[in-house]
């Protein structure tokens, strides 16, 4: 390990600055005329890129994909941190911002540097394969929070002030790179199923998630020259070719995707990051002891009952369901940071809501009183309890890509192409419904939700509540929304409020409480919620000295 630290530290040297050697070099010294020689050193520079995979962070409180893209219509915080989505200004500088273009230069590197390297064709083609997979997933990153951006593929000099100053490309060819690259990484990477690294099976994945992103995103965003079904139908294809290849399937226990200690033979697992004593997390402390979090009544009612049907649907309630209220002698007060009680919120109820929702307890984000549903996903009650204090960390393992969901990628996407089956439903959401003990959706449905967005087919709907419900709390909802141009369920009314509590419950003086017609307690008022939605919130702004810096740079609409 010390071996590879080393070779890294002096890799990013002169990667940054190759420009700067001497004709003659120390024999003892790196440089990128020497180093390009062994698949050793090749695979010590790959190691660099795999920081991109944030899963639960590297050790500090907010690190990870967990923080930033969990406040939506599914999960409320309270005071400043309503604005975590997104900016509400231009930024000054890219300082703090994903308009960064390191890691790209990296993979541009690492695939300028292999080409050139010393090591027979199959090699050199594998590691160049690694760097593309890599440029692809972060451009990717970069595509759906700018929209247009400036495509490099390869390294650019200081000198070279036509890349340097270029306008941004269209996405929608920067999206055709980013498919030409991953179809270079699918044919070309290892066909195992080693789950620490990258191989064909996590460039299929990947193919999957983001051709339907973009796909998508083209198609409800309008995007001028794109072909969203060529995009579906790519999407659809690389999550049939996991499907087939039968190395791949779900796990039978939701719970332990996101509280095992080791997910290495995890069928479900296509892609994990590993922690340990020597890198832990926080997810544990940041979701649990020092909640900034709690779910939204909307969340909370998006799961199914058993039967396969919402709690409300066809103008009337469930028969079987049953309003869970809150119910206390005690009072309400600010220094409460949780109240233990029986959440039966999930009483005969689609089983992950359980792994999901915590039924133990509810809690009280910065005291203010207000009482919220609790998320218990990413740990065990064990776990909980056996790590009760504020600031701890963790080292259960974290999913970046699992078959889960590739099922949900394929069913979104041949009904978006327009020929999904019931075959198609059995294989992909009916599995999930199976593990999480609700009856089968059938293509007719049988019934119209009542939270149904009326411009959404009623099996759309469900498709899309399949996927929201798998999964909550990891970083898609943010996501979703957004392609599906849905940003206005952010501002929803339910989104606000949560727990149903009873008339008596009595809270000290100075809490404001304020409820909906039926009880429900919103968990912000009005002046402290995230501001309202707007368009331009569908892709971030660019820093303001860029566009100084670089005059053929345009702004987002909007900002």
């Amino acid at each position: 390990m010390k071996k590879i630290i080393f070779i890294l530290t002096l890799i990013i040297g002169f990667a940054a600055c190759e420009d700067d050697f001497l004709d003659i070099q120390p024999e003892t010294e790196f440089t990128d005329d020497n180093f390009w020689t062994s698949e050793s050193n090749l695979q010590a520079f790959a190691y660099g890129l795999y920081d991109n995979f944030q899963g639960y962070g590297d050790g500090g409180f907010f690190g990870g994909d967990h923080f930033f893209s969990v406040n939506n219509d599914d999960v409320m915080a309270l005071d400043d941190r309503t604005e975590l989505d997104f900016p509400t200004t231009v930024p000054a500088t890219s300082s703090g911002t994903d308009w960064t273009w390191s890691y790209i230069r990296k993979a541009n590197v690492l695939i300028e540097g292999t080409d050139k390297a010393s090591v027979d064709e199959a090699t050199k083609n594998k590691y160049i394969a690694i760097g593309r997979f890599f440029r692809a997933y972060m451009y990717w990153e970069k595509v759906r929070t700018f929209g247009d951006v400036p495509f490099y593929d390869k390294t650019i000099e200081s000198t070279d002030e036509e890349a340097l100053y270029k306008a941004r490309d269209s996405r929608v060819d920067v999206v055709n790179k980013i498919v030409e690259d991953l179809d270079f990484a699918i044919a070309n990477l290892d066909d195992g199923t080693d789950k620490l690294h990258v191989t064909k099976w996590t460039a299929l994945a990947l193919k999957s998630r983001v051709c339907l992103a973009a796909g998508t995103t083209f198609k409800y965003h309008n995007v001028s020259g794109s072909n969203p079904n060529t995009l579906l139908q790519a999407s659809h294809d690389a999550s049939a070719a996991i499907m087939a290849s039968g190395l791949f399937e779900l796990h039978s226990s939701y719970v332990e995707l996101f509280s095992s200690e080791d997910l290495s033979a995890n069928a479900e697992v296509i892609l994990m990051k590993k922690y340990n004593e020597n890198m832990p997390h926080s997810i544990h402390s940041f979701i649990f002891h020092e909640p900034y979090f709690g779910f939204s009544y909307s969340a909370i009612s998006s799961f199914l009952m058993a039967d396969g049907r919402p709690i409300s649907f066809d103008g009337t309630a469930h028969p079987d369901y049953t309003e869970w209220e809150f119910t206390t002698t005690e009072t309400l007060t600010t220094s409460l940071t949780s109240f233990n009680t029986y959440v039966g919120a999930t009483d005969g109820r689609d089983l992950r809501m359980a792994n999901i929702v915590d039924t133990t307890r509810l809690i009280f984000p910065f005291n203010k009183g207000i009482p919220m549903y609790s998320p218990v996903k990413y740990a065990t009650y064990d776990l909980i309890r056996e790590q009760p204090t504020q600031g701890v960390q963790a080292t259960t393992d974290a999913p970046i890509f699992r078959y889960g969901e590739v099922l949900l990628n394929y069913a979104e996407a041949a009904f978006e192409l327009g020929g999904i089956s019931q075959a198609d439903l059995d294989n992909t959401i009916n599995l999930l419904r199976a593990r999480a003990g609700i009856a089968d959706l059938t293509v007719g449905v049988g019934f119209v939700a009542d939270d149904k967005d009326p411009a959404v087919d009623a099996l759309l709907w469900e498709i899309r509540r399949e996927r929201r419900v798998e999964l909550m709390m990891e970083p898609f909802r943010k996501f979703d929304l957004i392609r599906w141009a849905n940003g206005p369920y952010y501002d929803k009314d339910d989104s606000y409020y949560g727990v149903k509590i009873d008339p008596a419950v009595q809270f000290e003086a100075g809490i404001t409480v304020l409820k909906t017609a039926d009880g429900y307690l919103y968990t912000q008022a009005a002046g402290d919620r995230r501001t309202p939605w707007i368009d331009r919130k569908y892709l971030e702004p660019l820093p303001a000295d860029q566009l100084t810096l670089n005059s053929n740079l345009t702004q987002n609409t909007g900002w």
